[in-house]
């Protein structure tokens, strides 16, 4: 049986996530596995997650995942080039040959492998360009993007960096290539509809974004944070989101819709950051991750303002104020989310020094994945994790515990909000399906 992988986040499950498995599955064989490497209840750029991980890991189960494994928090909100990296990390850790599928707007591994190559080697008249763009002022992403285009002497491929499947898909190139004696073949999907972060809803619209998708279940549940749009009932939310989601995943959303956890958004979390950032010390926001160049300072700057605008929108304001040109704002929110978790400079540190992810948490699986995990049960460079008691068989391993720290916290920041109780990390078991 061969096994297809893939990092994602399923924020929520939609139609383009299940093209992708099917392609895939064209590609590589029909009865093929799939792994999921999947970010827990926070995501990538910084974001909660809309419904938590177990509620997202049953809709994965429900269409043609077979065994998901949870990213922990310390990559899954984190830049892309860790995302990557710790996705990969923790698949090469599981012992398995795989296909590791990933979706580019480029549908090129050729032009992709490309630019990893210069991004990974980093020789150093790259080195230089990308510092004297940074000293223009520019973000890393944009700075990255000019030194690639000077250095290359192709402006069109170095453009193709500034697409986020496509920066996503550089960064799983440069991990593998980063990670000698992996057993990850690469294998590329061109996307196809909505762009990733476009969450403008339109009827017409075919394949809808997860941006979108969200965008509209906020519609439904907050009307009041958009004045200027007709609220939704909940016989329209369903009747738009058909089509644009499988009917498995579509109704496990709207079973968490009426019955909860959840869903939770970014402002979900403003009363947390805003007040962080009005109460913690220069000294001691410096020591978190994305801090670095006075972001630090702006936050707290901006937390001691009152916030313009209605509530509903104070963290975007918070956000908006801290941002600039070289601060995006997908990296003020990482530095925010990091910052109400307890995530420091020195866990990564820490972390890299380890080798990556210290375990594999296994959030649910199939027939299929069963026959995974007594595989992994073999060749599992890292400890298996089936609950969170499992931890306790492992305070030897600093890196392991602090890693564990910080996920069990990040699923209580998340439960919490959601009006629940903490400590849900200890009473779930992994899903069968």
């Amino acid at each position: 049986m061969k096994t297809i992988a893939i990092i994602a986040e399923y924020n929520p499950f939609h139609s383009g996530h299940a093209f992708q498995i099917r392609e895939a599955k064209q590609k590589i064989g029909s009865d093929s596995a799939v792994i999921a490497a999947m970010s827990g209840c926070f995501t990538q750029r910084g974001e909660p997650a809309l419904l938590d991980k177990w509620t997202r890991t049953k809709a994965a189960l429900a269409c043609d995942v077979d065994l998901v494994l949870e990213l922990p928090f310390a990559y899954a909100a984190a830049s892309a080039e860790r995302f990557a990296a710790g996705g990969v990390q923790l698949l090469h850790a599981t012992g398995l040959k795989a296909t590791l599928v990933f979706g580019s707007e480029s549908g090129s591994l050729v032009q992709l492998n490309r630019l990893a190559e210069l991004l990974a080697d980093e020789p150093e008249s790259f080195k230089e360009q990308l510092k004297s763009n940074l000293k223009q002022g520019l973000s890393f992403a944009a700075a990255r993007q000019k030194a690639a285009a000077q250095i290359l002497g192709d402006p069109d491929l170095a453009s193709e960096l500034a697409l986020s499947n496509n920066i996503l898909a550089v960064e799983y190139l440069k991990a593998l290539r980063r990670l000698p004696g992996h057993q990850l073949l690469p294998v590329t999907i061109k996307r196809s509809g909505q762009a990733y972060r476009d969450q403008r809803w339109s009827a017409e619209q075919t394949r809808a974004s997860a941006s979108a998708i969200r965008y509209l279940v906020s519609r439904y549940l907050n009307p009041a944070w958009h004045p200027d749009e007709e609220p939704l009932a909940m016989i329209s939310l369903l009747r738009q989101l058909q089509g644009h989601m499988p009917s498995a995943s579509l109704s496990i959303l709207l079973e968490a819709i009426q019955q909860g956890p959840g869903p939770l958004f970014t402002e979900s979390f403003a009363a947390s950051v805003i007040s962080f950032f009005r109460s913690v010390s220069d000294s001691s926001s410096e020591l978190i991750p994305g801090m670095a160049e006075g972001l630090n300072r702006r936050l707290k700057a901006a937390a001691a303002r009152p916030q313009p605008g209605s509530h509903i929108t104070r963290l975007s304001s918070l956000y908006q104020q801290a941002s600039s040109r070289r601060f995006p704002v997908s990296r003020v929110s990482r530095a925010s989310t990091a910052a109400i978790a307890g995530l420091q400079k020195a866990d990564l540190v820490s972390f890299d020094e380890a080798g990556g992810p210290q375990y594999i948490r296994v959030l649910g699986f199939s027939k299929k994945g069963r026959h995974l995990l007594k595989l992994m049960r073999k060749l599992a460079r890292r400890p298996l994790i089936m609950n969170a008691s499992d931890f306790l068989e492992h305070g030897s391993n600093q890196a392991l515990v602090r890693m564990s720290e910080l996920d069990l916290a990040a699923t209580d920041l998340w439960y919490l909000q959601a009006g629940e109780s903490s400590g849900q990390d200890f009473r779930t078991r992994a899903i069968q399906l």
